[in-house]
């Protein structure tokens, strides 16, 4: 029973690792398109009219990248204490470490609870309305999945405040919570994310 749980959680890592690999990979090559294909206007007279229109969300085939590049970093940056929680708490619960390292990942974790989750609370809905903004100033006709995806996390961060702000009834709160932490949909909305940026590059 032991050695199937920690095969299940092995899995379910090296996917984590591989999802963000994937986004870092995807951010780093939309940004390396963007230099090249700036580079290869630099003498070009249209370019200031085409960059314009690629601020402001004109040009349909291209987004606006800071403000998804910014977007997509700061939402790394707040959640990475909550990811990491889920990690140690998967780890406690499959690999067969001794008690005494598992009651030292808890109070550890316990620890970075008190610090990380009021950044987690304050700049998620700020990010959110970035990530809406660079919604709004980009368009890509060959993939919905962008779309899909940021529909998915809006859906997430409004379970978040509704937990948080106990906008529900008490008997909801723990399925609201348990689908708000749950790694697969997140994994899966992130997953969406970076295939359909991947498509869109």
């Amino acid at each position: 029973m032991k050695k199937a749980r920690s095969k299940r959680f092995l899995v379910f890592v090296t996917f984590l690792l591989a999802v963000t690999f994937a986004a870092m990979a995807a951010l780093c090559s939309a940004d390396d398109h963007k230099r090249k294909r700036d580079h290869s206007r630099k003498h070009d007279p249209t370019s200031w009219s085409e960059g314009f229109g690629r601020f402001s969300g004109k040009h349909h085939d291209e987004g606006n990248e800071t403000t998804g590049q910014v977007a997509a970093w700061s939402f790394a940056a707040a959640n990475l204490g909550v990811s990491l929680s889920l990690l140690i708490k998967g780890v406690n619960r499959f690999s067969p470490l001794s008690p005494q390292w598992k009651n030292a990942l808890k109070k550890f974790n316990g620890t970075r609870k008190k610090y990380s989750m009021k950044p987690h609370y304050l700049l998620n809905p700020i990010i959110l309305a970035l990530a809406l903004l660079h919604y709004s100033l980009s368009r890509c006709p060959s993939t919905s999945l962008p779309e899909w995806g940021l529909l998915g996390i809006a859906l997430m961060m409004t379970l978040g405040i509704v937990m948080k702000l106990r906008l529900c009834p008490n008997s909801l709160l723990k399925s609201v919570y348990k689908v708000h932490t749950q790694p697969v949909a997140v994994l899966f909305v992130i997953s969406l994310l970076v295939i359909g940026h991947m498509i869109a590059d």
